[in-house]
């Protein structure tokens, strides 16, 4: 088992005992990418929408800013290797396809090996020449990804994923819970009872949380922050960097606020 944190890339191969998790699985959402390969457990994992019950080399891929959570069995223990990075880390061929990867795949055994080399890295390399090797292994791994054309399996609630691809389409408008319940003909109530059950996060949090990720893409992006604000429907700059700095944990300049 390890945990590599090293100038943009966090890696991580755990391990859950029985009825004694490492982690929080519940519903969270974040800027950066993250790709989750089950080893072994009784695991269901969520993402907007599409589920799946995981099975031995699955692998889940999880776009920046998308919502996702497990349901995990602790009667048996949950192995599995979880990357966390930012396309910034990327090359630009894969900055600009990374978008169209599946959420679902199963490659194994050719992805197998990847996995199996980071721990070997970690085992019998520096920092520096880990990051390296890891950065390395990971472009290698997208490519695959990429070139995975075979379907998964999975469930999918299709009105729940059509609210949030709509919400994705408007993210720079003023979104409210009326609009959306008209856009779509449920009752506000409808949508929220579902979006609780389903998503397991409130739906209009969700919202705050994706204009914020988007908002903060813009801004890595060179774009003038109080632009930015009123591009993503803020009320005013103020309220904006409030949210930005306790989502965060930094002010939209950069600067860490701990």
């Amino acid at each position: 088992m390890f945990h590599f944190v090293f100038s943009g890339l966090d890696f991580a191969h755990k391990l859950d005992e029985k009825e004694k998790p490492t982690e929080n699985y519940e519903k969270h959402l974040h800027y950066f990418y993250e790709i989750v390969y089950f080893v072994h457990g009784k695991v269901n994992y969520h993402v907007e929408g599409e589920s799946k019950k995981l099975t031995n080399g699955d692998l889940v891929f999880i776009g920046a800013g998308r919502n996702h959570f497990a349901e995990v069995n602790l009667k048996e223990s949950y192995d599995r290797y979880v990357l966390k990075f930012d396309s910034a880390l990327l090359p630009p061929y894969l900055q600009k396809r990374i978008k169209e990867i599946r959420t679902f795949h199963n490659l194994s055994p050719i992805i197998a090996g990847i996995f199996s080399n980071l721990d070997l890295y970690i085992e019998n390399h520096s920092q520096e020449e880990s990051y390296i090797l890891f950065e390395s292994e990971l472009q290698k791994l997208l490519v695959f990804l990429l070139c995975d054309k075979k379907e998964i399996a999975s469930e999918y609630d299709e009105s729940i994923a059509q609210i949030i691809d709509w919400i994705d389409l408007h993210i720079e408008e003023p979104i409210s819970l009326k609009r959306i319940a008209a856009t779509f003909h449920y009752s506000s109530s409808q949508i929220c009872n579902a979006f609780k059950k389903n998503v397991k996060m409130p739906l209009m949090r969700m919202v705050k949380a994706k204009k914020l990720i988007a908002a903060r893409n813009a801004i890595e992006r060179g774009e003038k922050k109080n632009e930015v604000a009123l591009r993503y429907s803020f009320e005013n700059y103020s309220t904006f960097y409030r949210l930005y700095v306790k989502t965060f944990h930094e002010s939209p300049s950069g600067k860490r606020k701990d």
